[in-house]
């Protein structure tokens, strides 16, 4: 049959079915005690009618969407609450945890965005790690470097001084020829006859010739394995007088010279020193920056300097990533940073993209601090601030606040009295002026925990119950690494769920929510999430 004719037939078959419905009597057809009965055309489509207004008359479907959304949002809000709710604990009662201005958990997103973002624009971004004695022999520093070049990227020491007066325990440096050292941290016959200092503090003027060698140490190899393998070298010089400069380096040479029993390449590696091509010269109102960037990674450099310059620093960084400065200052409070040029300073902090600058100090403040003279103490911490604020409006600072210190008194060892007062002065400056702060005191135990760290065997205070030892320097930076890596998770955390501020802050009053909602209603979110 062929598709009209079957057409047809469906169509005469609802005519005739119609005509039925016309005509079928409405009491129906009764057959002894059975009555036959047919649908009106009218009941027909009435029902129909009513079947398809009936649902909206119940639900509107938009209504059903936004509430099916509203639903999922409360699940999605719910697993997320309890996740940032372990994070925001921490931030708020852990004992390693970060002070921060307005308890905003959100302080070092920008930090961490530029270090995520260095390997792709192969950029190596800086920390200056400003402190007292604490951080001589690259104490702490070296910590915090090794942990954060593991996760983002970097090598090498970083900045550093053209003469070390304290040897560091991961990287060998040197210097030999006409180079004379001022510090401004120092007593008043080492300082300089002007204020140009440059990141360091210091500086070295050169009047003739001078080699400066730096080498990763060979007896702390499995230590610091980041120290060595750089590839950038850079140097800070003044503006003043004429400059030259040469660099030479150790590169690893590696030669097949037959077959091993396995069929292998056998591999020689000979060691040998090249001399660089010229640096890259970037001249600056106040300063030259001189730049190798090497075709190797090298853990041994060594620097000729001829001419009349004044030099602020040497740095041998990776190729990208992080770098970590240690810039130890015996005796200082850190109050000398109004007194270097502001835009020398500027400009040095913009050529090693210094993104973090630390400040640790409070140490040297402890003895003489009293509430005579603290009102002074906070006028002079905050101009501090305020001085690298301005050299560099674009970093992050971050301050470390002293340790637990202790000093014998009728024949035994008892925390400092003026340690707390100390404490609380830098806090308020820190927080007031925008900083972060970690209370190293709080960290590890607070008062009397130095007798208990110089007592441990092996010891992590030395016997002055002031200075850590190596060993207690290093687990310091270990708890330091840990707290801001939580910082870290939760910024991942945040980024992967794509929370922005906004979303943070609906999250929160769900939370808030749940609290007061009645105890059955909690119970039914809490269940429904867990689904």
């Amino acid at each position: 049959m062929s598709p009209l004719k079957v057409l047809l037939s469906i169509i005469s078959l609802f005519v005739v079915l119609a005509v039925v419905a016309v005509v079928y009597p409405q009491g129906g057809i009764s057959v002894g005690d059975t009555t036959f009965r047919y649908p009106k055309l009218t009941d027909i489509f009435m029902k129909a009618q009513t079947d398809s207004t009936g649902d909206s008359a119940v639900a509107d479907p938009e209504d059903a969407i936004r509430e099916m959304m509203e639903a999922t949002k409360r699940k999605e809000f719910a697993a997320y609450s309890d996740s940032l709710k372990f994070y925001e604990d921490f931030f708020k009662k852990g004992k390693t945890r970060f002070d921060l201005p307005n308890n905003d958990p959100t302080w070092f997103d920008r930090f961490f965005l530029h270090l995520q973002l260095a390997e792709l624009d192969s950029n190596v971004v800086h920390i200056v790690h400003y402190g007292d004695s604490q951080l001589e022999e690259d104490r702490i520093s070296a910590t915090i470097r090794e942990d954060l070049q593991d996760e983002f990227g970097g090598a090498g020491p970083g900045m550093m001084p053209p003469i070390m007066a304290v040897p560091s325990q991961t990287t060998s440096h040197w210097n030999s020829g006409d180079l004379k050292r001022y510090i401004l941290f120092g007593p008043k016959e080492e300082e300089a006859d002007h204020n140009r200092y440059g990141p360091l503090a210091q500086f070295a003027d050169l009047e003739g010739s001078a080699v400066i060698g730096i080498k990763k140490r060979d007896d702390r190899k499995n230590a610091f394995k980041h120290v060595g393998g750089y590839s950038i070298v850079k140097v800070l010089a003044g503006k003043r007088g004429n400059l030259k400069l040469k660099l030479s380096y150790e590169r690893t040479i590696i030669d097949t010279v037959g077959l091993n029993a396995d069929s292998s390449f056998k591999l020689k590696r000979t060691v040998k020193t090249v001399e660089a091509d010229s640096p890259q010269v970037e001249k600056l109102k106040r300063l030259n920056v001189y730049t190798w960037k090497l075709p190797d990674t090298t853990s041994s450099a060594k620097i000729y300097l001829s001419g009349s310059a004044e030099i602020y620093a040497i740095s041998a960084d990776g190729a990208y990533g992080v770098a970590v400065d240690n810039v130890a200052m015996r005796g200082s409070s850190g109050t000398i940073f109004h007194r270097i040029d502001s835009e020398l300073l500027a400009e040095s902090y913009k050529a090693m993209n210094a993104r973090l600058i630390i400040m640790e100090y409070g140490g040297n403040l402890v003895p003489g601090t009293n509430r005579g003279n603290v009102e002074w103490t906070k006028k002079l911490i905050t101009r501090q601030i305020l001085a690298i604020q301005k050299a560099n409006p674009d970093a992050d600072i971050l301050f470390i606040g002293p340790a637990d210190m202790a000093k014998q008194q009728d024949g035994e060892w008892k925390t400092y009295p003026g340690l707390a007062l100390t404490i609380k002065t830098l806090r308020e400056v820190a927080l007031d002026n925008g900083l972060a702060y970690w209370d190293m005191h709080r960290v590890m135990g607070g008062n009397g925990s130095m007798i208990k760290w110089a007592n441990k065997e092996p010891a992590l205070g030395f016997t002055d119950h002031i200075h850590f030892t190596r060993r207690g320097a290093a687990y310091m930076g270990d708890l330091f690494c840990a707290a801001l890596r939580m910082h870290y998770d939760y910024f991942r955390f945040r980024d992967r769920h794509h929370i922005s501020d906004e979303k943070l802050g609906e999250i929160h009053e769900f939370a808030d929510s749940l609290k007061n909602a009645p105890a059955d209603t909690t119970k039914k979110d809490s269940t429904e999430a867990a689904k």
